[in-house]
């Protein structure tokens, strides 16, 4: 079995593309029948990349090099992979989101979301759906997205809701519920329970993710 592509694709000699993967995939049917044009927008895979077996990539997304989509990982359309990541774990990037360079994404994250470089993401960042009576294609149905900065870790289970910020060297941990803004170097935990990680009770407090800002001012506040 080869791959498929759809559409205008730039993909580059050395790049790897696995049996079943689908390239340039464009975005599915609206609800009422109507459809996006996105088979003229070019969807760019760079050096080295590699595609899982089953991996979906969709119209005009851009790979950069040396990014790696595991098995059966979905990138939708209009997305940028920074180079150097690695998204893993059936991972799921929904349309306009922006992934820096040497993230690491085993989650679900929410259109338009951003994340900057050297992120782990294994929760789940999605929309707050204040009025989930809008109809779901509608135009004035789009809501602000989450960002998320650099060296941010997000555990497994845990999940960010809405366009708040998590703050470069946050810590959010896993199975946390957060609707709140992470300042940085600060450790979420719980239902919106946010601490500085000096006040972390536990082997965290002493990880290296926090030990590069020793020395800088610590904001002892919570939240």
């Amino acid at each position: 079995m080869t791959f498929t592509k759809i559409g205008t694709c730039h993909i580059d000699a050395s790049a790897q593309i696995c049996s079943g993967a689908v390239i340039g995939k464009p975005f599915r049917p609206l609800l009422g029948g109507s459809t996006e044009d996105s088979l003229d927008i070019t969807t760019t895979i760079e050096k080295e990349v590699y595609v899982g077996y089953y991996s979906i990539v969709g119209s005009g997304t851009v790979i950069k090099e040396k990014v790696i989509l595991d098995d059966f990982s979905i990138i939708e359309c209009e997305v940028t992979l920074g180079s150097g990541t690695l998204v893993i774990y059936r991972a799921q990037v929904c349309n306009e989101a922006s992934i820096g360079e040497e993230c690491v994404i085993g989650g679900f994250m929410a259109e338009r979301v951003v994340v900057g470089k050297r992120s782990r993401v294994f929760g789940r960042i999605v929309h707050s759906q204040h009025d989930p009576k809008i109809a779901w294609d509608a135009s004035d149905a789009e809501e602000g997205s989450a960002i998320i900065g650099d060296d941010v870790f997000i555990g497994c289970n845990a999940t960010v809701v809405g366009p708040i910020e998590i703050e470069s060297g946050a810590y959010i941990c896993a199975g946390a519920i957060v609707t709140k803004p992470v300042p940085p170097q600060h450790v979420a935990y719980g239902v919106n329970k946010i601490i500085h990680y000096s006040k972390w009770q536990g082997d965290l407090q002493s990880s290296p993710l926090f030990q590069q800002y020793h020395g800088a001012s610590r904001s002892q506040g919570t939240q």
